[in-house]
């Protein structure tokens, strides 16, 4: 008979620590798709259909739902990427992966940098893409965003065992605030996670992409 020992370090090492994903987290992996023109890396959008289920009409990058376990999330980031823009993986030339983002709605997003090799090759699914459009990279470096604070609550449903806690506060409570990015650039507001995502970018960056010719 095997000990406890031997059986817990063997399932541990049947894979690495990952993200617990139990209350209902899933994940997904996107593109912060760079262009290349005359004036200079252009940050790449999509407009998304207005018949979508979800957030329609809104800017996003383009990305999907990690769905196969079989398959790396980079994999997805390109593949969706191909589907919606029209294009083929080796037209992608993925340059590596920031760092990942846990949402407090649930989703945890693989984000990959990119370019586009050939732009002049999109041609968006008309299913899921209204629109595409550029902004200089330039501006995203030369422009602090418009920053909105949303409050978090804990609210516990009703039948919640406040007597199996009584230091509980009974009620609702304030458990912080998380951060909303906003960038407008010529009459389009460019929000939320994608937002997000290229302020990540800008962080973790900035210095260096200054010296970009």
């Amino acid at each position: 008979m095997k000990s406890l020992e031997k059986i817990l370090r063997e399932e541990f090492n049947k894979r690495p620590a990952g993200i617990d994903m139990f209350d209902s987290l899933w994940t997904a992996a996107v593109l912060l798709p760079l262009v290349m023109k005359e004036d200079g890396p252009h940050i790449l959008f999509e407009v998304r259909a207005k018949n979508l289920r979800r957030q329609p009409g809104e800017i996003c990058f383009p990305g999907g739902k990690h769905e196969c376990k079989d398959e790396s999330y980079e994999i997805t980031c390109v593949r969706e990427t191909c589907e919606e823009l029209g294009i083929e993986p080796e037209d992608i030339e993925v340059l590596g992966e920031q760092d990942s983002l846990v949402t407090y709605r649930g989703p945890v997003i693989h984000v990959f940098v990119g370019v586009i090799k050939h732009p002049e090759k999109i041609n968006a699914s008309p299913s899921e893409v209204d629109e595409i459009f550029t902004v200089p990279l330039k501006f995203f470096l030369e422009t602090e965003p418009r920053v909105g604070l949303v409050d978090l609550l804990d609210e516990p449903q009703v039948g919640y065992p406040y007597e199996l806690v009584p230091a509980r506060y009974v009620g609702q409570r304030k458990l912080g605030t998380y951060k909303v990015y906003f960038y407008e650039y010529a009459g389009r507001v460019i929000w939320g996670l994608t937002a997000r995502f290229i302020y990540g970018f800008l962080r973790r960056h900035k210095d260096n992409l200054f010296a970009v010719k």
